[in-house]
């Protein structure tokens, strides 16, 4: 059986969340090891997801975004910081305290702002010394802690690598909002809509067309297939998360 879905950029936000969710990596983190939920918006599904709560602000659990038509940085006063998750409890500690105890079979999960084809993803900053991946990146290489990043398909371009040569091989003059540099994230573990769903579901998943108007820019199309019985119990989960209300400026 084939069928057709489309997502809304919250509603794949959603389904992004509770792929990460459905992770092995993940399941055997929360129960036994440390998840470092960073910042960001599709993190701020995941963390509601991982712990069952509700943050109504969800640019309150984001530093850098992209709002009316230009970069810049969340002034939500509900501000949230990154969750670090210990054998399934909430700890109090800050996560770049945390950084020095992480260790192989840890998880760290960080939001993207690019992909490519080739699953290559990387993040903008503003932060002179590379915000949160500057500080957390060479912990998480040096250690054998898995990064994770959940990312729609959005936010995919022509390829990643040649953005970031080309942001580095000269400085910015000007920009429409905040100055931003590029940081490539190298093996790191993207989730997209289509990961989510091959993960949560017996399907192949493809991604077949892209856009809309009136609250559905950004919007994915996506067929999948598999057993009736699982095309079902997918288009039944998909239907339940229909009308996730967008991401606003609070």
């Amino acid at each position: 059986m084939k069928a057709l879905i489309t997502l809304t950029t919250s509603e794949s936000k959603r389904l992004i969340a509770k792929g990460v969710k459905g992770m092995s990596c993940v399941q055997n983190a929360l129960q036994r090891h440390t998840v470092i939920v960073a910042g960001g918006t599709t993190n701020a599904f995941v963390a509601e997801e991982l712990l069952g709560i509700t943050i109504e602000d969800k640019t309150g659990y984001t530093m850098g975004i992209v709002t009316q038509g230009e970069l810049g940085v969340s002034r939500s006063t509900k501000k949230k910081s990154p969750y670090v998750i210990v054998a399934g409890n909430v700890v109090e500690t800050p996560w770049k305290d945390y950084l020095p105890q992480l260790k192989t079979g840890d998880v760290f999960i960080k939001g993207g702002n690019a992909l490519d084809h080739t699953g290559l993803t990387a993040v903008t900053v503003s932060d002179s010394v590379g915000g949160t991946i500057g500080a957390a990146q060479g912990v998480l290489y040096a250690r054998g802690v898995k990064l994770i990043v959940p990312i729609g398909l959005e936010k995919m371009i022509p390829d990643v690598r040649q953005a970031v040569e080309f942001m580095t091989k000269s400085p910015l003059d000007e920009s429409m909002g905040h100055k931003v540099g590029l940081i490539p994230m190298l093996g790191a573990i993207p989730v997209t809509e289509l990961t989510a769903l091959e993960t949560l579901y017996d399907v192949e998943a493809r991604c077949i067309a892209a856009g809309g108007v009136d609250g559905s820019e950004g919007a994915v199309i996506i067929a999948i297939e598999g057993l009736d019985e699982e095309i079902q119990r997918a288009l039944r989960d998909i239907q339940a998360l229909k009308g996730e209300p967008p991401v606003s400026v609070q």
